[in-house]
């Protein structure tokens, strides 16, 4: 039995060294390196050391200048684009995860698109978000080498993904549902997205959402409602209703219990049905109070959830990940864009105990090889994805 261990360990090691060295071994070990990054986005000083980006121009959907930056290994030649896509953040394209994002995936022989979305940096939402998001992917797609050295070639085929944080990601899965703007190599992945804007509105006045006509409880954010509220403000008619709410929101958000009186009494009665709906916390109350809401904003926030307005079916894969103590989104949004949503491709599914809102919820400190064995069964989930996403790229 002793003469047979050492060729048991052997057999065991080349078996192990076969499988690292096989494709599928190689994406997963190149994987869990992407897997220890994404981990470490909780933290302050989060990884992300590369080349600087650089930023391009391009032309918005009504001809309007627009930026991005641009994240690319200057000595290897890129094997896929992926676009990143801010959601309502006011530091835009560069917020702090994205930029390490950018430079993560770059080391990954991706060419990183990270737009800036004027409407959703300065926290309002409208139908023109899926305009923007759009010309953003078609921006990227004429990319086809890392700038400035080849911005606008065109014609490369590269493998696209266009990944939509929290907001964002219903502007991005509207805009691929569009006639000719996704093709067979484009992918997609939402990272706390939503079916219904409407029911994300549910949940951060009352605490409450549902799913196959089971309630939940939960845990809202509390400056969600007002970040939301000043958001929509802009559709409601009246331009002094659309001041005073988008005032309101600012001033809840920095302190809840900010007097708003003397803008509450200058509202009219579309501005006042709109800041009871929410003010309000009482699940009971929300569905007459919503009906009540103004057409015009009811119909925005229609246009902008993907299980009212996604015609589809989409010729992509898509990845939803959720958090499962999301405050903002609760993860059962992605449970009905599971069902919802109808693509020719995949669609894989990974809720996340150890997320919050696309992020981890560890503390800052933490290192993410710590955090991924923390939480094995998220870290098991997310490998798949990021070999997944890896096994992507065109082959050198």
């Amino acid at each position: 039995m002793k003469r047979l261990f050492p060729v048991v360990l052997l057999g065991l090691f080349l078996l192990l060294l076969a499988a690292t060295l096989s494709p599928a071994g190689r994406s997963h070990t190149e994987a869990i390196g992407l897997l220890f990054d994404v981990w470490s986005l909780g933290r302050e000083a989060a990884p992300g050391a590369g080349p600087p980006p650089t930023t391009i121009a391009y032309e918005g959907p009504g001809g309007e200048g627009r930026q991005a930056d641009v994240y690319c290994d200057p000595v290897a030649e890129p094997r896929a684009r992926l676009l990143l896509a801010h959601g309502l953040v006011e530091a835009g394209k560069d917020d702090a995860r994205l930029r390490t994002l950018g430079r993560v995936f770059a080391r990954h022989r991706f060419m990183v698109v990270v737009p800036d979305f004027p409407g959703m940096r300065a926290l309002r939402v409208g139908r023109e978000d899926i305009d923007e998001v759009g010309a953003a992917i078609a921006a990227a797609h004429r990319l086809s080498g890392c700038p400035p050295a080849v911005t606008a070639a065109g014609g490369a085929r590269l493998p696209t993904g266009v990944v939509g944080f929290s907001y964002s990601a219903g502007p991005v899965i509207l805009a691929l549902g569009r006639p000719g703007a996704a093709r067979q190599e484009d992918f997609a992945v939402l990272f706390g997205g939503y079916a219904d804007l409407e029911d994300v509105v549910r949940f951060l006045t009352t605490g409450r959402h549902r799913d196959l006509g089971e309630d939940y409880g939960g845990e809202a954010l509390p400056e969600g409602r007002w970040i939301v509220l000043q958001a929509n403000a802009g559709a409601l008619a009246d331009p002094a209703d659309r001041e005073a709410l988008a005032a309101i929101g600012r001033l809840r958000r920095a302190d809840p219990g900010a007097d708003i009186s003397t803008l509450s009494a200058s509202l009219g009665p579309a501005g006042r049905d709109v800041l009871d709906l929410f003010a309000n916390t009482d699940p009971a109350r929300f569905h007459d109070l919503m009906r009540r809401v103004d057409p015009a904003v009811r119909a925005t926030l229609d246009a902008l959830s993907p299980s009212k307005s996604l015609a589809g079916p989409l010729p992509i894969d898509l990845y939803l990940l959720h958090g499962r103590s999301d405050a903002i989104v609760p993860y059962t949004e992605s449970l009905k864009l599971q069902r919802s949503v109808r693509t020719d491709g995949r669609v894989r599914l990974a809720l996340l105990g150890g997320f919050q809102h696309a992020r981890p919820q560890s503390d800052t400190g933490t290192e993410g090889w710590i955090s991924a064995l923390r939480h094995p069964a998220d870290s098991a989930r997310l490998l798949e994805v990021l070999a997944d996403i890896l096994d992507r790229r065109a082959e050198p």
